[in-house]
């Protein structure tokens, strides 16, 4: 399943783990910014801006890496760009149609989905420990999500779909870590993906006049472009080259749990102790993941 040389070492996993354990927590923090943007601009144009921003940087970081990059390289980040395409569209046009609460939950799914996939795609099946990892997060993330007389709409289709695109991102961000060199793969799949939602918004959205963003506005655009996109993706494809994609999709379930306890804090949502509990369960899921790694760890360490 991966191109390493050598098999990576238990400290070398949770290492990496805890670097995503970051990720989930910008991602989190990121969703009230996201959807200020969502509201201050549209929501297409919110994520194009957002990409246009992030491949601007890139360029400007990684010049090198983009002109010597191979036929190969642009081919396989394509993947990554495609998905993510499926990504957004689906939560964007989800959110017409269903609620944020609704979307979250049902877009956690992708935490069952991804040891799945795994299991289905390379005939490898995760350990025990992952399952039940992901099936405590998963339960925690219904309890997070359910609210008495819940109806399944064609948004929250949308949103399962969306599930299943963001499981499959995980699984290609994996792929495509272990072939392209980390900072070479984000700058191509985000210089394709921004010109992609740019001209998805074009047909859709009406474009927005740029003169009249205020201080905020340009200040939050800066931070989810150079903060939740370049250095969250960066730090997602170095990890994934270690770690399995199973441990990523638990570990990114913390995302949901991170952006409610920011919303709390900054008084944008009031507490519930539904929340709190299904919270709890997300982070039980997660040490469950962990506890192969950490008995591995144990295991190398006393030998």
């Amino acid at each position: 399943m991966a191109d390493l040389k050598t098999e990576p070492s238990a400290r070398q996993i949770l290492m990496a783990d805890i670097l995503l354990v970051m990720v989930a927590f910008i991602w989190g923090a990121g969703i009230p910014m996201s959807a200020l943007l969502a509201r201050s601009i549209t929501p297409l144009w919110a994520v194009a801006l957002r990409m246009l921003l992030s491949a601007f940087f890139l360029a400007l970081m990684f010049p090198k890496k983009i002109i010597t990059s191979t036929r190969r390289d642009w081919a396989i980040s394509s993947i990554l760009t495609a998905v993510l395409t499926g990504v957004f569209i689906t939560l964007t046009f989800g959110l017409v149609y269903s609620t944020a609460s609704k979307q979250s939950f049902i877009g956690g799914l992708n935490v069952i989905l991804v040891p799945i996939f795994v299991w289905a795609i390379y005939k490898t099946r995760p350990g025990k420990w992952i399952f039940a990892g992901a099936g405590v997060t998963t339960a925690g993330l219904l309890v997070m999500g359910f609210t008495p007389g819940m109806e399944f709409n064609f948004g929250d289709f949308l949103s399962f779909i969306m599930a299943v695109f963001y499981a499959l991102q995980v699984l290609a961000a994996g792929y495509g870590a272990r072939r392209v060199e980390p900072h070479r793969l984000v700058a191509l799949h985000i210089i394709m993906l921004a010109a992609v939602m740019t001209v998805i918004a074009m047909i859709f959205e009406p474009i927005p006049d740029i003169r009249s963003f205020s201080l905020k506005i340009w200040a939050t655009l800066l931070f989810v472009s150079l903060g939740n996109t370049v250095l969250c993706f960066i730090i997602q494809f170095k990890a994934q080259k270690i770690t399995s994609e199973s441990h990523v999709a638990v570990i990114f379930s913390l995302e949901g749990l991170f952006g409610y306890l920011v919303a709390v804090l900054s008084g944008q949502d009031p507490f519930h102790l539904q929340g709190a509990i299904g919270g709890l369960m997300i982070i039980a899921g997660m040490i469950l993941t962990e506890t192969e790694t950490l008995l591995k760890y144990r295991k190398t360490s006393s030998s």
